[in-house]
């Protein structure tokens, strides 16, 4: 739709960072049962028309993905602020969208990786002028942590829709905070974004997420694929270590979004890359032994945009697909999930494994067949919804 294009114009647009892609169908995939599970987000789905969310979610369906990332708008759930900000019920709340997707997802038996971020303009500390389709300005620590508190508990597995007794709600169990943080594009106090901000916010969600769900997993991080810090913005190796190796951090996993220029097995020394996830593991474990790493988006595009100079050809990207799931690093049970973005191409961010007509991109049929192997055994827990 128009309003999905320009959404993520905005999403993407603004970061300007590389690509990557996918691999033939004819290599060997990977030992059954090894490995990140294979995951596709379709960014539609945050700005669908609640009729729609039942064909979108019949696509995802169709890549036998058993994971997706979807993102929430705050600012769209809470337009106006609401006299009780923890309880999922207060009228304020316009929880339509999410609980059509939540709802068809269930039906689906597709785990939702759920990202939080769009500040409502009542919630904004120091606004700044904005021409995105979500508000990037950071918010209040204690209004991020009320929200997040009632869209845990909406999304407990024990929470009855008012508007449909007595049916209950889907639980939710993982919960990113925020979306590239580290990229004033999406987070910003000011001027530039903010470690030191976000980490409250952080530590404020934490206890509160757990409150109302306490089997939830609180990710951390959702750094964007910039390797540098200046112009405003943290370089995702900076971000990540100010964040993995303070103790006074409370989160369960971290995620990192990759988008280099060069192909997966290219061993470079941009951060992030592919080459690069095993210095993450090792920082991850420096915080806990094991800790899991969620990559919550990926992907290469096949055609020139307006906000990328890179872009492979379709063969090329169906070939980098297979690569990165062949990946030693990928296929460590450390690497939880490997989100593509995205499931369909628009305009402005053509990395679909879907062209924009609709039509399938060979990059589809290699998805599918790493998306229908079997979790891993020390993933099934971490997975489970």
């Amino acid at each position: 739709s128009q309003v999905s294009a320009c959404f993520t114009r905005w999403r993407r647009g603004a970061v300007g960072l590389g690509v990557a892609a996918a691999i033939g169908a004819g290599l060997a995939l990977p030992a059954t049962g090894a490995g990140a599970v294979a995951a596709v987000q379709d960014d539609i789905l945050t700005t669908a028309q609640v009729d729609q969310v039942p064909a979108r979610v019949a696509l995802l369906r169709q890549t036998r993905a058993k994971v997706t990332r979807f993102d929430i708008l705050w600012s769209t759930v809470a337009p106006t602020q609401p006299a009780n900000p923890r309880n999922p019920a207060d009228p304020a709340y316009d929880w339509s969208r999410v609980d059509a997707v939540m709802t068809q997802l269930a039906a689906a038996r597709i785990v939702p990786i759920v990202s939080v971020y769009s500040t409502p303009d009542w919630a904004v500390i120091r606004p700044t002028p904005y021409e995105f389709a979500y508000n990037p300005n950071a918010p209040r620590p204690a209004a991020f942590r009320d929200f997040m508190h009632a869209l845990a508990k909406r999304y407990s597995g024990t929470f009855r829709n008012p508007a449909a007794p007595p049916a209950r709600l889907p639980r939710v169990r993982h919960f990113e905070i925020w979306n590239e943080p580290n990229l004033k594009n999406f987070f910003r106090l000011g001027a530039r974004s903010n470690l030191a901000h976000y980490k409250r916010m952080l530590n404020a969600a934490y206890p509160a997420i757990k409150q109302a769900n306490r089997r939830a997993i609180v990710i951390a991080g959702v750094g964007g694929p910039r390797s540098s810090t200046g112009q405003g913005n943290v370089g995702a190796r900076q971000w990540m270590r100010g964040i993995v190796l303070d103790r006074r951090t409370r989160f369960d996993a971290y995620s990192q979004h990759i988008y280099p220029a060069s192909p997966p097995r290219a061993r470079v020394k941009a951060f992030p890359s592919w080459n690069s996830v095993p210095e993450i593991l090792q920082t991850l474990n420096r915080r806990k032994r094991g800790m899991k790493l969620y990559i919550t988006e990926a992907g290469y595009t096949t055609a020139t945009t307006p906000f990328r100079n890179v872009r492979v050809s379709v063969p090329v990207q169906n070939r980098y697909l297979n690569q990165i799931f062949q990946l030693p690093a990928v296929r460590s049970n450390q690497v939880a999930a490997v989100v593509w973005f995205n499931l369909q191409d628009n305009v402005n961010w053509p990395a679909g494994l879907l062209f924009e007509d609709g039509s399938r991109k060979p990059s589809f049929t290699s998805f599918v067949k790493f998306a229908r192997r079997p979790i891993p055994a020390p993933l099934r827990r971490e997975l489970a919804r």
